[in-house]
């Protein structure tokens, strides 16, 4: 399953929010339709998990020190505000007020929606166009040259 692509969507008064339907297609075709919806541990947006892929993460944490700062912090910041939704028959999710806050997401409000290959994050608009013009400003002759060296570097 690979999530892809830019979908500008709107926050309904109930703050319902529809997913693509490419997305939804993608979530049928997987067999499981369930997602968790936690905060970004990078910015501040919402990471749209499958259910399957999310249980995987649980693991990998539980396998970790418990009592390692890193791990609560993380157990504290996201997992204790995770939220698990299941689209309903028009593919709308409720978003949690917790999560909503974080991401600086209000009903009637513009979204934006980015496939980030095994999840999705959800983005306020204003967020995401921030966050993109701070990215193209940062692709300046060197800096685009390091950038692409890291990537070949990790075989990009």
């Amino acid at each position: 399953m690979r999530f892809r692509g830019e979908h500008n969507q709107r926050v309904d008064d109930k703050c319902r929010l529809s997913i693509p339907a490419g997305f939804r297609q993608l979530l049928e075709q997987n067999g499981d339709s369930r997602l968790v919806l936690a905060k970004s541990t990078l910015h501040r947006c919402l990471q749209a998990y499958t259910a399957r892929d999310w249980e995987a993460r649980e693991d990998r944490v539980m396998a970790l020190p418990s009592a390692d700062p890193a791990v609560q912090k993380l157990l504290h910041f996201q997992f204790a505000s995770a939220q698990a939704v299941e689209p309903d028959s028009h593919g709308r999710i409720v978003l949690a007020p917790a999560l909503r806050a974080w991401a600086g997401i209000t009903a009637k409000e513009e979204v934006v929606l980015i496939g980030q290959v095994r999840r999705f994050e959800v983005w306020s608009g204003e967020a995401w166009a921030a966050t993109q013009r701070d990215i193209e400003g940062a692709m300046s002759g060197e800096a685009l040259g390091a950038w692409n060296h890291a990537l070949a570097e990790l075989g990009l």
